[in-house]
């Protein structure tokens, strides 16, 4: 470092000094205006779609067809699954009345395939096929339905199955298979006995359970009002959202009721982050008080480092609000960074200090002398830092950008609080001479000789480990994929994976725009002939085929049904006494018929269903009249309770027309098509994209189609992409600027090397190291870089400098108070990173685990290979 520097600090101190209070004063008048600005000032903006340039090929794409198509942008997932579909669909109403009351959080609500529309056309979506199945078993079956439209109750129930169980041919009575009736008749008389809850689904008997129309499972997509103004923007929303939830589940104890999507998976990630870091702050922070404690042997020198910080802090919060104006995702750490390398400057000054005194220099000497020795080498550490975080301004990774803006100022900041408010702090509260000793070696004489006396097998291992570590590097990976970030255990994220693992339910889908019918059917006719597509989505899939040939059958079947028959009647509610007459006489008709044909088709299940209504006689007998009406009512509504609704279903599906765009409801038609008459194919994965290389080919094969296909995949891929080639261009901006720096200052070569020697060993063996462990580089951990950039930098910055202030380079280095600061500093940043290893959310404990390899390496090799390299005997 320059004389002119070591100048310049002298005269700095000297003219300071003289007026310590009137300093603090006025810099504690700066805090108080920094923060008020910052406080009315300073935003926070959680968009996490501003974390990366807009300019961007991939966001174009994105932002095209938002544009477009912005219904189900940041959409709620609300999975809801239930025993039976009816049991589905009333879960299903239930709640969209609920979410429909709370305009104030919730701007729409979209249920694919839920509606009138889809209540007259449904079965027109059938294949023509099946249609016919559905028709033949529906006209053979007339007799069941016109006798329970006339009689819906259990007695008429009973003696319908009857007479198909004694009729010769079988099963022409009911519109279902028989076998399964009887099994869910077993089913619903156990749960009588046992006074559970349990529904029949005609639904499912009719249409058969496999059929895609009547699935357990449905959801519906709830468009949040969100907040980026709020560190969690959903939260409001949510909270209001989760609160209807229980309130069903509660309604509804049978149902399951789940939310998802990239909304509550933010939030929850946000939460998990919170919730796992709490306690470990707590941790951290007691950890570095006592570390600091230890290191600085002085209750007064740790207060006066916490109060550096939180200048520091205040006055790099108003730095932000002026030159950035809002916080994002990534910047909003910008303290944890702060916190982590500024307090290499103090403790280095507070080290040297005590140092100094306990060589029996007075207070002001003692001082003077550590601004003198140590002010050069701080400055250079905050020049090097700051421009290892300004050279990722120039980058396309605008959340890291702007945390280079404002991490590379806090750190000026740091350096200027450092050399004017430490300085003044210590005037007005200085140690006492008396009760500085001398401090005792505590380890043996040969540890401090260690780096000279094995110079020689210390490099060549270096050396060694390096070219293998090297070797390694080409195996470093990036996980793009957000959800391998999260915690597993999440409701969000296991339900976000399971409807991956379903087809034609993805949410990770891709999505092409075309500007003419013709290219649609071109596309698609591409896209399905591509082996990791599993089907193609557009408005014309809404159009079914042989529409007039399904509507004549569909006619035929009204006049066999009558039509006389336009809506089904509700439960009919009986006497105990018929009921209980016709439970007694159906017992006799099958104990009968079983006697009479041991061996008739169904005898396992009739024997069965006459056990179990045996036992349910035995069970009423025992019980008072009140509650033997109320447990036949039960057993009632448990065997029809849906058959009312499944025949309007069916009925109002008989009134179906020819489906056109115009019939299409207005909230399904808008997501295809939209008034500019652009139209949305949406490409749904063949393979399951929990598995990132399917994601990668899923990709792939379709851009061969459609290049600027777009979503959540593209979004994954490639914002990894983006990022990793940001911090690469970051890493060789800031590396070549502090090499040059270094190099002007210091002129020469060899010093400018070995400066960097521990920060290039640590970089490669840490790369390495994630090989090794099978770590990926993901979005979170990818943020240690900068810090163990600028820590890895000033690192071999103060034990260089402090070799060339030696007056003897064999002197033992390990002993001084520079390399009890490099220990020290990098373990108070250890501590407050190595909490988050244990952490649930998967990315911080990556980055907790990276960063505790890290510095655990910059301190072994900074006290270990750099002396080494550095250090000659004497003689040499």
């Amino acid at each position: 470092m320059g004389a002119r520097l070591v100048n310049f600090l002298e005269w700095l101190e000297n003219w300071f000094l003289r007026f310590p209070k009137t300093l603090i004063f006025l810099m504690l008048m700066l805090c108080v205006v920094s923060v008020y600005y910052a406080v009315h000032n300073l935003r926070i903006d959680t968009d996490t779609t501003k974390i990366l340039s807009n300019k961007l090929p991939f966001l174009q794409d994105r932002e095209r067809f938002l544009k477009a198509f912005p219904q189900d942008n940041e959409a709620i997932w609300v999975v809801i699954d239930a025993p039976i579909p009816e049991r589905t669909s009333e879960a299903l109403n239930y709640l969209k009345n609920k979410f429909s009351q709370d305009a104030q959080n919730i701007q729409s609500i979209f249920i694919p395939g839920e509606g009138k529309f889809f209540e007259r056309h449904g079965l027109l979506y059938l294949d023509l096929e099946r249609l016919h199945e559905l028709v033949n078993t529906l006209a053979e079956a007339q007799p069941f339905i016109g006798t329970l439209a006339d009689d819906n109750n259990l007695s008429s129930l009973f003696s319908i199955i009857e007479r198909a169980i004694t009729t010769t041919t079988e099963d022409r009575k009911l519109p279902v298979d028989l076998n399964p009736l009887l099994e869910k008749i077993s089913n619903a008389i156990q749960a009588v006995i046992k006074d559970e809850n349990y529904q029949l689904s005609w639904q499912q008997l009719i249409f058969g359970e496999n059929e895609a129309l009547l699935t357990t499972q449905r959801y519906m997509l709830l468009k949040p009002k969100l907040d980026f103004t709020a560190v969690q923007p959903s939260e409001v929303a949510l909270n209001s959202i989760r609160a209807i939830v229980e309130t069903a589940k509660t309604q509804f104890p049978d149902v399951r009721v789940r939310l998802t999507g990239e909304v509550v998976l933010e939030n929850d990630e946000l939460e998990s982050i919170e919730q796992s870091t709490l306690i470990a702050s707590s941790i951290s922070l007691l950890l570095v008080c006592l570390l600091l404690l230890i290191g600085l042997k002085s209750v007064r020198l740790v207060l006066i480092t916490f109060t550096l910080l939180v200048i520091g802090l205040a006055l790099t919060a108003g730095f932000a609000t002026l030159a950035v104006g809002h916080l994002n995702l990534i910047s909003i750490s910008f303290t944890v960074l702060y916190i982590g390398i500024s307090d290499d400057f103090t403790v280095q000054i507070l080290l040297r200090y005590r140092e100094l005194q306990q060589q029996n220099l007075t207070q002001a000497q003692a001082l003077a002398e550590a601004i003198r020795k140590v002010g050069p080498s701080i400055t250079l550490c905050a020049i090097t830092t700051s421009a290892g975080f300004f050279a990722f301004i120039p980058t396309a990774y605008v959340a890291v950008s702007e945390l280079g803006v404002i991490a590379g100022g806090g750190m000026v900041i740091a350096l200027i609080v450092s050399l004017i408010m430490l300085p003044s702090l210590l005037m007005l509260f200085p140690l006492n001479p008396a009760k500085v000793q001398a401090e005792q070696n505590i380890f043996p004489q040969w540890v401090y000789h260690f780096p000279i006396q094995h110079r020689i097998a210390i490099k060549w291992s270096a050396l060694v480990l390096t070219l293998a570590g090297a070797m390694l590097l080409t195996q470093v990976r990036f996980d793009f994929n957000p959800l391998n970030l999260r915690d597993p255990e999440s409701e969000s994220l296991s339900t976000f994976r399971e409807l991956l693992e379903k087809k034609n339910l993805s949410p990770l889908t891709l999505t092409t725009l075309a500007n003419s019918k013709q290219e649609v059917l071109n596309t698609v006719q591409k896209l399905e002939a591509l082996d990791s597509v599993e089907s193609v989505v557009t408005i014309f899939n809404f159009f079914p085929n042989n529409q007039e040939e399904k509507l004549t059958i569909m006619q035929d079947l009204s006049l066999i049904l009558g039509l006389y028959i336009t809506s089904f009647p509700p439960l009919i509610e009986d006497s105990l006494e018929r009921n209980e007459q016709a439970l007694k006489h159906f017992i006799a008709s099958m104990d009968r018929s079983l006697a009479a044909n041991p061996s008739k088709p169904r005898a396992e299940n009739l024997h069965r269903l006459l056990g179990d209504l045996q036992r349910l006689m035995e069970v009423l007998g025992k019980l008072p009249l009140e509650e033997r009406a109320a447990r036949l009512t039960q057993l009632q509504w448990n065997l029809l309770g849906t058959l009312s609704e499944s025949m309007n279903r069916l009925l109002m599906g008989l009134q179906a027309d020819i489906v056109t765009l115009s019939k299409l409801p207005g909230d399904v038609a808008e997501r295809w098509l939209n008034p500019e008459g652009i139209y949305r194919i949406q490409v749904f994965p063949k393979k399951n994209l929990n598995d990132q290389e399917n994601l990668k080919e899923f990709i792939a094969d379709v851009r061969t189609v459609a290049p600027h296909a777009t979503d959540l995949p593209v979004i994954f891929l490639e914002s990894g992409n983006a990022v990793v080639s940001a911090f690469q261009e970051a890493l060789i901006y800031a590396l070549t600027t502090i090499f040059l720096v270094v190099l002007v200052i210091h002129r020469s070569l060899k010093d400018t090397v070995l400066i960097l020697l521990p920060l290039l060993i640590m970089a490669i063996f840490t790369g390495a190291s994630t090989v090794l462990l099978d770590i990926a580089f993901n979005f979170a951990n990818i943020i240690a870089i900068p810090l163990l950039l600028g820590l890895g930098v000033n690192s071999g910055i103060y034990i260089m400098h402090r070799l060339h202030s030696m007056p003897n380079k064999e002197q033992d280095v390990l002993k001084t108070s520079t390399a009890k600061g490099v220990i020290l500093a990098n373990l108070t940043t250890l501590c407050s990173f190595v909490s988050m290893a244990f952490s649930p959310h998967l990315g911080l404990a990556s980055m907790g685990l990276l960063l505790t390899i890290g510095l655990t390496l910059i301190i072994l090799i900074s006290l270990l290979v750099l002396p080494a390299f550095a250090c000659k005997p004497a003689g040499h």
